[in-house]
């Protein structure tokens, strides 16, 4: 992962910006290796990269029966994806989707084990060697050969699968053939429900003509057969009985991990596999409604507030509006979606001031709904009349900004004191106006002191003790991080943790922290200046 956003102080001068660039492919092509240019889109709107990557993929056997199994050794050069900050132990899981032609098309992925790996700050990131396997179509016959279409990286990081996909756009060619030949068994057959499937509910699966006994594993794959990923099924329950039938379900992950569209989904079991194309669509037919158990009550009521055809599993926020359209806060409930997209909760009359229920997902505007409501006083009255009144809100970015670009020290007097010279970070305001539970991380890395005549003073000299509060009105408690000496390795200032007790944090937060320069006894005298760069990811 790259940081979503970065800002320099530099110490006692000017801040000066550096920039990595992936070196290109060494070496020639040889037989199985392509060196395209690929354009990958980095995760949680961090930018794109493009860039040089040479690919080397190893087939075996040469030989295989239609519907066969093909094991692939995959080795990448460094890929033009770069990271602003250095992680250590990031669970990553890669993948290469190869495009076939000849005695076959459609495409097939290699996707590799789960392993765990360093990823360096300001460097391309180069992925270990991986293998898998996968199976030629059923139907193939004759010389088939595969090309590199895209490579696709899922990181864990921050709870949360984050994803990379690089795509082929120029260059490339066959890595590989292999010659299809023989007599292949009985092709499994694959149904799926036509009708369009809400994310994280059980889809129902069936089929014929597969191995008994045999271990089903479902994915979920790009229309053509690409992409294929069983992280986007959370769970399954599929069996193969003794007559090679297949039963069960596989239920999907949550509407965040399987967007709204046209899917195939793949069951694979070892030696066998066949797909069938599955429309998920997370907001069934009709548009999103909410109801009250009645429509008037004295204050201090309490009423059940129900909708339907909404998102499954994510934050509904019901308030109560007063003739203006100004919301109570005090009268704020917040209930989960279930996996049908309905939702129920108990909602209590606060104030006679209330004239009206409104409920919206996840703060977006386009899913505010009301429902009237009349506060009865038992004193008889000239009527009411109601008036709807709407507004729109939009979701923001998370974002920062400094009070300035430049810390001083001051001067020190070798053998005078203790060498100890004390400052003070310019304050950093982080605002995030996002509407979400992901929570954010406030770092820093230190480069060393260079002097003007060739002196130098370690990154370590230089010690911290961060600071960070919420303003008024801010959603959530920030973390300040510990006193520590600053370096290469990043150093958290300030953080906001996702917290599952609330449907969002948000708002503006102040970070700063206390600096100590201790000057080394032993110093070339000079003018010294270094270059902390602070990440907002």
């Amino acid at each position: 992962m790259t940081g979503l956003l970065a800002a320099c102080f530099v110490m006692s001068l000017s801040c000066a910006g550096a920039t990595a660039q992936a070196a290109p492919p060494a070496g020639g092509q040889a037989a199985g290796t392509v060196a395209p240019t690929v354009h990958c889109t980095l995760p949680a709107g961090q930018g794109e990269a493009t860039g040089p990557q040479q690919m080397t993929v190893e087939l075996s056997p040469a030989v295989v029966a239609p519907g066969g199994k093909v094991h692939a050794k995959v080795t990448l050069g460094p890929s033009p994806a770069t990271s602003a900050l250095a992680l250590e132990d990031v669970p990553t899981i890669p993948s290469l989707d190869l495009a076939m032609s000849g005695g076959a098309t459609g495409t097939v992925t290699v996707r590799g084990a789960e392993f765990t790996m360093d990823i360096p700050a300001g460097k391309p990131i180069e992925l270990p060697p991986y293998e898998g396997d996968f199976l030629v179509p059923a139907n193939a016959s004759g010389d088939l050969s595969f090309t590199p279409l895209r490579t696709l990286t899922q990181t864990k990081v921050l709870g949360s699968v984050f994803e990379t996909p690089c795509d082929v756009v120029d260059g490339g060619g066959s890595i590989g053939t292999v010659t299809v030949e023989g007599t292949g068994s009985e092709p499994a057959t694959l149904s799926a429900p036509a009708d369009p499937v809400r994310p994280n509910t059980a889809v129902t699966l069936g089929g014929s003509g597969w191995t008994p006994g045999g271990a089903p594993v479902p994915s979920l794959c790009a229309v053509g057969g690409g992409g294929c990923d069983p992280l986007k099924f959370r769970s399954h329950t599929l069996t193969i009985d003794g007559s090679g039938t297949l039963h069960g379900t596989a239920t999907l992950a949550e509407a965040g991990a399987v967007p709204d569209g046209a899917y195939e989904v793949k069951v694979n079991d070892g030696t066998k596999e066949a797909t069938a194309p599955l429309t998920i669509r997370a907001v069934a037919a009709g548009d999103r409604e909410i109801s009250l158990s009645r429509s008037s009550g004295p204050v201090g009521s309490v009423i059940t507030v129900s909708g339907k055809n909404y998102n499954p599993d994510r934050w509904i926020n019901v308030i109560g509006l007063d003739a203006t359209g100004t919301g109570l806060d005090d009268s704020a409930v917040y209930v989960k979606s279930g996996p049908d997209g309905t939702f129920a909760v108990e909602f209590t009359v606060i104030s006679d001031a209330v004239v009206a229920v409104q409920a919206d997902e996840g703060n977006d505007p386009a899913t505010v709904r009301t429902a009237p409501f009349t506060v009865s006083t038992g004193e008889g009255g000239g009527g009411s009349a109601d008036q709807k009144l709407n507004t729109s809100v939009r979701a923001g970015t998370l974002s920062m900004v400094q009070d300035g670009d430049t810390v001083d020290f001051g001067t020190t007097v070798l053998g005078t004191g203790s060498g100890v010279q004390r400052s003070r970070l310019n304050r950093v305001e982080v605002e995030d106006a996002r509407g979400v539970d992901s929570g954010w991380s406030l770092t820093a890395t230190l480069t060393g002191f260079t002097g003007t005549d060739g002196g130098t003073i370690p990154a370590d000299a230089v010690r911290w003790k961060p600071r960070c509060t919420a303003q008024s009105g801010s959603v959530g408690v920030p973390v300040a991080g510990s006193p520590a000496a600053l370096g290469s390795e990043a150093a958290s200032l300030c953080r906001m943790d996702p917290d599952g007790s609330r449907p969002f944090t948000g708002g503006r937060f102040d970070a700063d922290a206390d600096l100590t320069l201790t000057v080394p006894g032993f110093t070339r005298p000079g003018d010294y200046s270094a270059t902390l760069t602070l990440t907002l990811l």
